[in-house]
């Protein structure tokens, strides 16, 4: 079985559409917004790189966070390569974003 990672998410269609977590001693943002054009949501999350705060906790997921927080995009994973727990809502296996990390985004 899979290390899994803990997360906080909001938002929910079928899958958490906004998910934070720590990983790798980073801390991610996961985005998945409604497209309008296609009138649906994306395969895709958008990964954002966030500054680092205080702790290893996570950081309330607030609108506040979403917004006012700068964010970087490292890249992007297709939603149906991410395993979650059995309620989708608590843990995921982030060895799905282990792509993104042979990268540089330091």
């Amino acid at each position: 079985m899979p290390e899994m990672t803990p997360f906080k998410y909001g938002g929910f269609w079928d899958v958490p559409l906004c998910i934070l977590l720590r990983y790798r001693g980073k801390l991610l943002l996961l985005l998945s917004e409604f497209d309008d054009e296609l009138d649906e949501y994306p395969d895709d999350y958008l990964v954002y790189l966030l500054p680092e705060r205080d702790g290893d906790s996570l950081p309330p997921l607030t609108l506040n966070l979403l917004t006012e927080t700068t964010r970087r995009q490292i890249g992007s994973i297709a939603i149906k390569n991410v395993v979650f727990d059995s309620t989708n809502r608590k843990e995921l296996d982030a060895s799905c974003l282990d792509p993104l990390f042979n990268q540089d985004h330091r």
